[in-house]
This record gives C-alpha cells, structure tokens and sequence, in this order.
C-alpha cells in the first residue's frame, strides 16, 4: 500500500495533470476559436469582394449597352430637324454614364436629371401629339434629393421599356413617367398603353429585365419594391426604392 505521503503527492501529480490538460484544451480552444473567426472574416471579405465585382459587372453591362446608344441615335436620325435639341440631351446622357455614374450610389437629382434626357431622347419617336405625361413631384427642397443613396442608372429600364413596348397605333396611346419620394421611398411610376389582348407582363421579358431585377436584388436586396401589371391595355411598373440608409 501506499503510503499517505506517497499518495499525497500522486495526487498532488494528478492535479498538476488535470489543471495542464485543462490549460491546453482553453488554449487549443481558443486557437480554434480564433481561426473560425479569421475564416469567418475572410469568408465575409470574399462574399463582399464578390458581390462588389457582381455590382460592378452588372452596371458595366448597363454602360456598354448598346441598345440604349441605338435607339437614342435612332431617334435623332428620325428627326433630323431637332437634331441639336436631342444631341444636347444625348450629350447629357453620355456625360452620366462616362463620367458620373462610377461611384456605388448617386444624388438623386443626378439621376432623375439623367432620368429626363433619356425620356426627351426617346420623345423623338413619337408624334408630336402623342400623349407624353412625364411628372418630377420629388421638391428640390428636401435634403433628400442631394444625397447619394440610388444607385446609377436604375431608371433606365423602365423608360426603355415603355417606349420600346407602347402601342403607338391606338389613337388613345399614352405613356407616363412620374418621379416621387415618399416617407423615405423613391418611387418610379411608368405607364404606357399596350396592345388590348396582352394579359401578360411577359411580353416585357428578356435579358435586360434579368439583368435588371439581378441588379436590383444585389445592390438593396429587401430595401426595395418592383411590380408589375397589365389591365385593359395599360402596362404599369411601379419601382421603390428605399433611400434612408446606405446599403453593404
């Protein structure tokens, strides 16, 4: 047997043991702990880094589109009479894209600004009766409208689209724009005059409108509204955006 000294000091041992290996396994912990988070970050950077070159991509697609440069100098060809009215507005349009629309988000003045030209462009293509209702209700005096909280260019595809789809051969066309800001929201309302048997909103489909709602999604993810409808004739988007806050 052993003696009480002797077990004394086995246990003194055990203790000794007990409280390294405890030690060891904190500190093994910790490392473990501190190399999840090290991860985590570096997940978190890669995702931030990706959906940033996704942004990027996506507003670079809208810069480079060509149908958007075609359809403006289509319009000037047609009607070379106001020709240096459209290139002021064209010259407008490119300024924008080129030079003021690299950065993430814009004042929203810039871009109901760019919203314009590109609306007075397209009013070449029509009749100079036709029934064009285009209506700013934001006020300049709210602080609001010189802050940069929209992303660039996300007015282009509704207003593409009522042009390119609007029924031009019924006497009662029509397309109407109306720019608002609302409790904090931004709003873009277009409305435009379709051939009566459409029940769909797919005829508006296609590559741009994914491109667009992609786009939408990645830049505000929940922070914003898009709808869609069609009824007796009339085709109808409605676009909110919510501007109080900026967005990773």
């Amino acid at each position: 047997m052993l003696s009480t000294g002797n077990i004394l000091i086995v246990s003194v041992f055990i203790s000794i043991l007990i409280v390294t290996l405890l030690v060891i396994v904190v500190i093994l912990f910790n490392r473990l702990k501190i190399a999840r988070q090290e991860k985590d970050v570096s997940e978190k950077k890669y995702l931030e880094l990706e959906k940033e070159n996704s942004i990027n991509d996506d507003l670079l697609k809208y810069k480079l589109n060509p149908h958007l440069f075609r359809n403006a100098l289509n319009a000037i060809q047609s009607h070379a009479y106001q020709s240096y009215y459209a290139l002021d507005k064209l010259s407008n349009v490119l300024d924008y894209i080129l030079y003021e629309s690299d950065v993430k988000y814009v004042a929203l003045t810039d871009e109901v600004a760019f919203a314009q030209s590109l609306i007075e462009i397209n009013r070449l293509k029509t009749s100079p009766l036709f029934n064009l209702h285009v209506k700013n209700k934001i006020s300049k005096e709210k602080v609001i409208y010189e802050q940069q909280l929209i992303a660039p260019l996300i007015t282009i595809n509704p207003i593409e689209n009522a042009f390119k789809h609007v029924d031009l051969q019924r006497e009662s066309a029509f397309i109407s724009i109306v720019f608002d800001v609302i409790d904090g929201w931004f709003q873009l309302s277009v409305a435009n005059s379709v051939e009566e048997n459409v029940t769909t909103t797919n005829t508006k489909g296609g590559v741009g409108n994914l491109a667009f709602n992609k786009r939408l999604e990645t830049v505000y993810g929940k922070n914003y509204r898009y709808n869609e409808s069609v009824g007796n004739g009339i085709y109808t988007i409605r676009l909110e955006i919510k501007l109080l806050e900026k967005y990773a």
